[in-house]
């Protein structure tokens, strides 16, 4: 195989690895992804070096690009995702001829961008797995590479056995690891949004930016970490669903197609640590139970249970709430953040309905009409809600991928045209049906269900992320979801037995507590702590002190007692594999028959042995050159392989003659 072919192998296996974690991720798109994968796979299959594409044909597809990377959306979804797409599509036009060397280093670079992507929007523990499996195959394609630069011109074009040892790329991963804990441990946290976090405040999903889940992230694609919940007293087997269903937000107005909390007065409630502060006057104590949430990421707003009645803020943090009832933090706000919620399982707390709760855009006559259709001659509120709750749910697809057309209502094009969208249209799309059967509804945003953290806990993910109905009916607001199963995030549970599954929750929940949610004040405390047993300890510093100085200076008089005594001749070399596989081939040209002595040099026994079976002589003679050069003049002994090709040679050259009765018996 030739260099340049071997190169553009390599180069393509390693596009083909780096691209492993993008479809898992959602960081890039399929229109952008397919095409890289496609020529990656015809590269890596080529059975002649590919020429590069010509200069002015680059220079077109440049452009292009660019336009493809503004159109699918630029930087609302991040900053990362348009350079991980823009880098993909560069590196498929790069990859056409990168087996040459004026190539090997651009290309190179772009797939070095697009790994990094895809390492920094993936938040799975086996990541881990990942990268050191990535490692390895890196370090085994650049000691291949470098070994092809090598010998290119000696071997002029023909096949190249340059190999990285094994041990050399082992060894380089361990140390890798070794090296980059401590620095993960010791470098300052940055909270950077690569972690699948959208750059401003539009959601990913596809719905117009005014109607967005309230910018807490990446809806449905992200497992980052958001918050930690625990439930004082309760097993978890007795958590029911409703209680991980965290309120962030709570809307009614609907304008110009999108919802919006309006201009309205925020009421100062915490600023001190372990002060409660009462959500709702004259709640009841009976029957209430109790959350201790950790907020993890940045939202700028705590997330509650439904029916919360107290909140208890662990720090000092200024806590405002506004109208609507979301409960607000400043920015910049230090993480994590523990605060604790008291709540009743059974009633949602939210003000009384007012006449906001039943607008309506202009238009809507025809929203009119399918809610009579839905909801038939019924009278009863409670009865019509149900049956456009199940109506959205049998009659409509789920989908992320939805994109409403910019100058037409999203409500009415969900509705009536793509009859498919994701739980914000949903939502949406009830909370209208409702006004027009005059039913005050409101719009909710949060998250809803978790992952057992194999502590008694719950992880709560951006893929938890979800939107929902309040209504008024029966004279008390009710909770209604009318976002089909598949699109409603829920309590998830482990697959496999119950060790398998507990081992597992147990490995997910370190990874986002020592890994994802690592930060400033963990590095803070651990530092303490170490300042701590420094101090604790320093009364055992002068004996450990002496106790070392005593023994380095016990090592050096002995080193020095060594060097002033008589010298010793040296050995003459060390027995190696290529003297042992002489030592073999004698004892088979003693069984056919070679008279083997036992004071014969190896050069004494290759002579007779070349003269019985001319057909070993050079595999033998080979062999005897090898094992004096290792053995008494200290040389590099040859590779294993070499020295067992080189005894199979032997082995048939004296098979092939018949068997002969020996002289002498072989000498070990």
């Amino acid at each position: 195989m030739s260099a340049v072919l071997e190169r553009q192998r390599w180069l393509a296996a390693l596009a083909l690895a780096v691209a492993v974690p993008l479809p898992l991720t959602g960081v890039v798109s399929w229109p952008f992804l397919l095409p890289f994968l496609v020529v990656a796979l015809w590269v890596v299959s080529s059975r002649r070096p590919l020429a590069s594409p010509p200069a002015w044909l680059e220079n077109v597809l440049a452009p292009l690009i660019l336009v493809a990377v503004v159109a699918a959306g630029g930087v609302q979804y991040g900053i990362l995702r348009p350079v991980s797409q823009l880098a993909v599509l560069v590196a498929a036009v790069r990859l056409p001829g990168c087996g040459q060397r004026s190539r090997t280093l651009s290309t190179g670079g772009i797939l070095a961008l697009v790994g990094v992507a895809g390492i920094a929007s993936s938040t799975h523990p086996s990541l881990a797995l990942y990268l050191l499996a990535l490692l390895t195959f890196v370090l085994l394609a650049v000691g291949r590479l470098t070994g092809v630069a090598l010998t290119e011109g000696a071997t002029a074009g023909g096949r190249v056995t340059v190999w990285p040892p094994p041990r050399l790329v082992m060894g380089s991963v361990v140390v890798a690891v070794l090296v980059a804990a401590p620095l993960f441990a010791l470098l300052p946290r940055l909270r950077s949004p690569f972690a699948a976090a959208p750059f401003g405040a539009r959601s990913v999903t596809g719905f117009r930016e005014a109607v967005m889940l309230h910018g807490i992230g990446d809806v449905k694609e992200s497992r980052r970490l958001v918050m930690r919940v625990v439930f004082p007293g309760v097993e978890r087997g007795r958590v029911s669903p409703d209680w991980l269903r965290l309120v962030g937000a709570t809307v009614k107005h609907y304008r110009a197609g999108g919802w919006v909390e309006g201009r309205l007065k925020s009421q100062r409630l915490a600023g001190h640590p372990e002060h409660p502060v009462a959500l709702v006057e004259g709640a009841p104590a009976e029957g209430l139970r109790r959350a201790e949430i950790v907020l993890e990421k940045e939202t700028g707003v705590l997330f509650v249970p439904g029916g919360a009645v107290s909140l208890t803020v662990h720090s000092a943090v200024a806590v405002t709430r506004e109208q609507s009832g979301v409960l607000r933090i400043p920015r910049g706000t230090e993480l994590p953040l523990p605060y604790g919620v008291e709540f009743d399982p059974v009633r949602v707390e939210q003000a009384p309905p007012d006449e906001v709760d039943l607008e309506l855009p202009p238009g809507s006559d025809n929203l009119r009409a399918l809610a009579r259709q839905v909801t038939g001659r019924t009278t009863n509120s409670l009865a019509a809600a149900l049956a456009i709750e199940q109506h959205l749910q049998r009659s409509y697809r789920y989908t992320l991928r939805t994109h409403a057309p910019v100058r037409e209502d999203p409500v009415q094009w969900f509705l009536f045209r793509s009859r498919e969208g994701h739980c914000e249209f949903f939502a949406s799309s009830m909370v209208l049906l409702l006004r027009t059967l005059d039913i005050p509804a409101r719009l909710q945003a949060g998250y809803a269900g978790g992952e057992p953290d194999g502590e008694g806990g719950y992880l709560v993910r951006d893929s938890q992320a979800h939107a929902w109905v309040l209504a008024y009916v029966n004279d008390k607001w009710r909770v209604f979801d009318p976002t089909p199963a598949e699109g409603r995030p829920g309590i998830v549970e482990a697959a496999g037995g119950p060790v398998l599954r507990w081992g597992w929750q147990r490995i997910e929940g370190l990874w986002d507590r020592w890994v994802l949610t690592f930060s400033l004040t963990d590095q803070v405390e651990f530092a303490r702590q170490a300042l701590e047993a420094l101090a604790a300890g320093s009364r055992y510093l002068a004996p450990v002190a002496l106790a070392l100085g005593g023994l380095v200076a016990i090592v050096l008089l002995f080193k020095t007692r060594r060097k002033a005594g008589p010298r010793q001749p040296r050995a003459t070399g060390r027995p190696t594999h290529v003297t042992r596989a002489l030592q073999k081939a004698m004892h088979g040209a003693a069984r056919r028959g070679v008279a083997v002595r036992p004071a014969m040099t190896a050069r004494e026994f290759a002579g007779a042995a070349s003269a019985a079976f001319p057909a070993s002589g050079e595999p033998l003679t080979w062999l005897v050159h090898e094992h004096e050069r290792s053995r008494y003049a200290e040389g590099a002994a040859p590779a294993r392989r070499e020295v067992r090709a080189a005894v199979r040679a032997i082995t048939r050259a004296l098979e092939r003659a018949p068997l002969q009765a020996p002289d002498i018996p072989a000498s070990p």
